[in-house]
């Protein structure tokens, strides 16, 4: 039975139990009027209080009367403040609770009232005050704090306990079972409704404590007795107003116990009553009753009848929603659909179920994208709803109707039972996918599917259906074996269905693709004689005709398919059956007839799901007809229409060799690296691999093709073959920039066959492998083996040169001249042998050797005279004289070397440097600054740009233009942080010693003194620190002459400071012993 929707009678009675309090409210304190007259009227209390506290208290009464509550509560306090032990304290008290009451400020009140009872027992307001004191908490818990329920009963309790006979008792008692009630305790709350009842029977609240107790029974679903107590209530209570409402109450009690038409009478007159608030409600449960009784188009009438009437009423939009699911069940979709737009317009919570059943209508109405457009927009919102999976099937269905979308829907169906699994939705969701998979073809699928639906609903209505869904897919996905069996468990289960002889042919076919071809024969011949369906005789007769090709009985099989053919060109296989007919005729040498049929096919069905076989199979005839190029556009339809079919890899190796018969090795390497990228494991791969390698030699692309050979080496009988696949694979991994994979190559092919013809070739590659790896040792190793066991090599005398650079790069220059000195003597190329013998001059030259590398220069410089490196050449053997001082000679080959051939900037700013300081040390100062300038304006990044800048500082010094060194000297100081920045510094201090700026001369001496890192400094600096410091001291010294008496102190107090510090710190340096003897000429002052 459908559950009860008494949510809204059960919020009619709570704003009821409100309005029933807030009527009573002023019931709560009937003292309330009488406060003025006891100041007047000359009471015991009003006359022992102060006339102050008298008047003070009247005007707070005022004000409380008046309803200004928050001024009374202020003044109260004030009193109470002012007038502690006034006999009136205790009502001032007790009011001031009364304020907070009425503000709503809960916990100032019930404290208050607590107080009252507690500092005041005697108090002759003590019972309204524990009435009070209860009725706060309850009002309290009506404000939020609901855990307040609790201590109101509790209060209320007390209240009764202590005054039984309290003339508030029916109140106490009423608004006891209301906290009870509120507080969850039930079945308490009736035994006190019931007290009330008996105790009071002529209390205002004895009715409402019966319909209260009634409702509470229904609640608890106690129908028969709540049917007992509405009984009661309209044997005693017939004019209450509440008695149309009792009365419908009583009907849903009925309903609860089944009593169908009694219920619906008692509906029937609520409906009808004029001015019934709850009319709405009586409708919806006649409504309900229609269902009940199954009369779909009187219920959908009913619920229909309370938007319409009651369009404002809580039910309308679920009766909405209802009318328009009735008319659906009724078959009035367009009742149906309208209806439930009006719902879904409504939104609220039975939006999402109205778009389900909207979205139902729209699919028998055949409208599937308006459906899907539905479900799309509902699905957000349908989150943790019960229509949640109704839903999603919904979109799944709206996508299966749309045929280019179904494979679209069998995820959606998966998704159902994923999610979905316990809801009824779930099996027939599977089912679903099942069909849809094998309707687009995905056999896989559809089987797994199939499989999936039996292990989980193995007894439902749709067993053998899915049964048959899975032998299909079965068939279409190689599980012939248990297909047949599955076909076989399906005949027996389902003998008497219509489709059993369709299956039996299933059967069939399931048998044809296991090779038992003598089984088909049997299954089908027992239908062949009876078979009238055009359709099943051409599949008959096409299964026969297949088996016949298959044991090699053209003739026989041309009958059988020439028969299915004629029975029927429009059955599902009637495009297999004319394919197999094509094969057959080629089988009997009639290509051209062959060429011809399978051309028919693809005309007469253009939409065949075997186009990709029939393309294939045309291919092969035009291949074998030697009409390549046709053949290959053949297979080339298989490629672009089926790239998902089995025939790929076959289409692709077939392509690729009409492509070579043509001849055109582009396209045939392409098609054999289609094969082989997109399968590789096909067995057709090593020999896609052997073709691509003659393809792609034609070419001449050889690294690509040694690629292709690594299938090739596994199965070469050849040792020769394989070694030069091997090689040619390391090859090609170096180009690929593959270094640590050739390495392993080589050092493989090497270690295993030394004997190899390419031996030489293996360790070249092999060292370079290494050393591309920043292995040089390894490197230079392999190079010294490849030298020493295969002198006679054209590699060895690059391999002799590469030992040398790595015995040159350990600053091993002894050994390292030796390796150049053999590479050049063996060096076949021009290259190698100018990059020997310039290496070997480098190597005497790093030894001291100047007059042997000086030889070498020349020695290349006349074998190689116009090589990359014979400028280099001629300065290096102006840095072999440099090196001997023999500075005429060295500027002579700085000026013959070529600065735009040397080989970098570093060595040409060198050049330019040393070709400024050997014409300095010749005193050639202005053909040095020339040198120097050019260093500066050509390389102005050169890190010897301070040093330059320095030489032309003592240049112009020596020239005696003072300006300018000191321009250059602080150019050097500012560039360099090294031995230039502190000898220009040094330059300059002494320029301004002579110029007797003592001041000046200092600042200079001094940065030199504490800069460049101070006592940390380069080893370079340090003497030049040490020569600065004594030069402090004599700044100094010189001042003392002439000077008064504080300034001669001074200048004698610094000259000691800085000789001693070159004493201390520089001790080994020559300024140390001057610095020794200054010092003690100044302690004879």
């Amino acid at each position: 039975m459908q559950s009860l929707y008494s949510s809204p009678l059960r919020l009619w009675r709570k704003s009821e139990r409100e309005r029933m309090v807030v009527s009573r409210s002023a019931s709560f304190f009937p003292w309330l009027p009488a406060i003025f007259l006891l100041i007047f009227v000359g009471s015991a209390t009003a006359q022992e209080s102060s006339r102050e506290a008298a008047l003070f208290f009247s005007d707070v009464v005022n004000y409380q009367n008046a309803g200004e509550f928050d001024l009374a509560a202020d003044e109260w306090k004030k009193f109470i403040e002012k007038f502690p032990r006034d006999p009136l304290a205790a009502k001032a008290q007790n009011y001031l609770a009364v304020c907070q009451l009425q503000l709503k400020k809960f916990v100032d009140a019930t404290t208050n009232f607590e107080t009252v009872l507690k500092k005041y027992p005697d108090a002759d307001f003590r019972e309204e005050a524990m009435l009070n004191l209860a009725s706060a908490n309850y009002a309290w818990a009506q404000s939020g704090n609901t855990a307040k329920y609790g201590e109101a009963a509790q209060r209320f309790t007390t209240l009764l306990k202590e005054y039984p006979q309290t003339k508030y008792a029916d109140q106490a008692y009423y608004f006891l079972a209301e906290s009870l009630y509120m507080n969850g305790q039930q079945e308490a709350a009736i035994g006190v409704y019931e007290q009330l009842a008996n105790k009071y029977p002529q209390s205002p609240l004895a009715s409402d404590a019966i319909y209260a107790k009634g409702v509470t029974q229904e609640e608890l679903k106690k129908y028969a007795e709540a049917q007992q107590t509405f009984d009661q209530f309209l044997a005693k209570y017939a004019d209450n107003p509440l008695a149309t409402e009792v009365a419908m109450r009583k009907g849903e009690t009925l309903l609860q116990q089944n009593q169908l038409e009694a219920a619906e009478k008692l509906f029937q007159q609520a409906a009808g009553k004029p001015g019934f608030e709850l009319a709405d409600h009586a409708i919806y449960r006649l409504a309900f009753c229609a269902l009940q009784r199954d009369n779909l188009v009187q219920a959908g009438n009913a619920y229909a009848r309370i938007p319409r009437e009651y369009p404002k009423s809580s039910y309308a939009p679920e009766a909405t929603m209802l009318a328009g699911r009735c008319y659906y069940r009724a078959g009035k979709l367009n009742d149906a659909a309208n209806w439930l737009v009006s719902a879904g317009r409504q939104g609220g919570p039975y939006e999402v179920e109205a778009g389900h059943w909207l979205a139902r209508v729209y699919l028998q109405q055949g409208k599937p994208q308006e459906a899907e457009a539905l479900v799309k927009a509902i699905l957000p919102k349908a989150q943790g709803s019960e229509f949640l999976a109704a839903l999603k099937m919904d979109l799944a269905d709206a996508v299966y109707e749309q045929p280019n979308r179904r494979q679209e829907a069998i995820g959606l169906y998966q998704r159902i039972v994923k999610e979905h699994a316990d809801t009824p939705e779930a099996p027939q969701a599977l089912y679903n996918a099942a069909f849809a998979a094998l309707e687009t073809r995905d056999f896989a699928r559809a089987s797994s599917l199939a499989d999936e639906f039996a292990q989980k609903y193995p007894q439902d209505e749709a067993k053998l259906d899915a049964m048959y869904v899975g032998a299909e897919a079965k068939l279409q996905t190689d599980k012939f074996a248990e297909a047949e069996q599955s076909l076989q468990t399906l005949l027996a289960e389902g003998k008497d269905r219509p489709e059993s002889a369709r299956w039996q042919l299933r059967l069939a076919l399931s048998q044809y693709l296991q090779n038992k071809y003598a089984e088909v024969e049997k299954t089908v011949g027992k239908l062949l004689v009876n078979l009238k369906d055009p359709d099943l005789l051409a599949q008959a007769n096409y299964l026969l005709g297949a088996s016949a090709f298959q044991l090699n009985q053209f003739e026989k099989a041309q009958q059988a398919l020439e028969a299915s053919v004629k029975a029927s060109k429009t059955w599902p296989q009637a495009d297999e059956a004319r394919l197999m007919l094509a094969r057959t005729l080629s089988q009997r040498g009639q290509v051209a007839q062959a060429i011809e049929e399978a051309r028919g096919i693809v005309s007469a069905y253009p939409a065949s799901q075997i186009l990709d076989q029939v393309q294939f199979r045309l291919g092969e005839f035009l291949f074998a007809a030697n009409q390549f190029s046709e053949s290959a556009n053949a297979y080339q339809q298989v490629l672009v229409n089926s790239p998902q079919s089995t025939f790929v890899p076959h289409a692709l190796y077939g392509q690729a060799w009409a492509y070579l018969k043509l001849p055109d090795a582009a396209k045939a390497d392409l098609a054999f690296s289609r094969l082989i990228g997109q399968f590789g494991q096909h067995e057709l791969a090593i020999d896609a691999y052997t073709g691509r390698a003659i393809a792609r030699r034609e070419m001449g692309k050889y690294p690509e093709a040694i690629q292709d050979l690594n299938f090739v080496i596994a199965k070469s009988n050849n040792p020769t073959q394989k070694l030069e696949a091997e090689y040619l694979k390391g090859v090609s991994l170096v180009d690929s920039k593959n270094p640590a994979e050739a390495e392993k190559v080589f050092a493989a092919l090497h270690q295993q066959n030394p004997g190899f013809v390419s031996d030489d070739k293996v360790l070249y590659e092999l060292a370079w492998t290494q050393r591309s790896q920043g292995k040089d040792d390894k490197a230079a190793t392999t190079f010294q083996s490849l030298a020493q066991t295969h002198p006679e090599s054209g590699l060895a005398a690059e391999a002799m040169y590469h030992v040398g650079e790595s015995m040159y790069a350990k600053e091993d220059f002894a050994n390292a001249e030796t390796w150049y000195a053999k590479a050049a003597a063996q060096a076949k190329s021009e290259e190698i042998g100018e990059k020997a013998i310039y290496k070997q001059a480098w190597s005497l030259y790093q030894q001291d050797k100047t007059q042997a590398a000086l030889k070498d220069f020349g020695e290349q410089i006349t074998k190689y005279p116009n090589g990359p490196l014979a400028s280099d050449a001629v300065f290096m053997q102006g840095e072999c004289f440099f090196k001997e001082k023999q500075f005429d000679k060295a500027l002579e080959s700085y000026r013959r070397a070529d600065f735009n051939r040397l080989s970098s900037d570093e060595m040409r700013s060198l050049l330019w440097l040393h070709a400024g300081q050997a014409a300095s040390q010749q005193k050639q100062w202005d053909e040095a600054k020339k040198w120097y300038t050019q260093l500066i304006e050509q390389v102005p990044s050169s890190p010897l740009v301070g040093e330059t800048y320095y030489e032309l500082g003592w240049a112009n010094y020596n020239q005696q233009n003072t300006p300018e060194a000191i321009r250059y000297f602080d150019q050097a100081a500012d560039e360099s942080r090294g031995l230039a920045g502190a000898r220009a510094r040094f330059m300059l201090g002494e320029i301004y010693f002579e110029q007797k700026k003592y001041d000046e001369a200092i600042g200079q001496f001094k940065r030199v003194v504490y800069g460049y890192g101070g006592e940390d400094s380069l080893e370079s600096v340090k003497p030049w620190q040490a020569k600065c410091a004594y030069e402090i001291g004599r700044c100094s010294e010189v001042q003392i002459r002439g000077a008064d008496a504080a300034k001669r102190t001074e200048f004698i107090a610094e000259a000691k400071k800085f000789y001693q510090l070159v004493g201390e710190r520089y001790p080994d340096s020559p300024e140390a012993k001057l610095a020794q003897t200054r010092l003690d000429a100044l302690a004879q002052l």
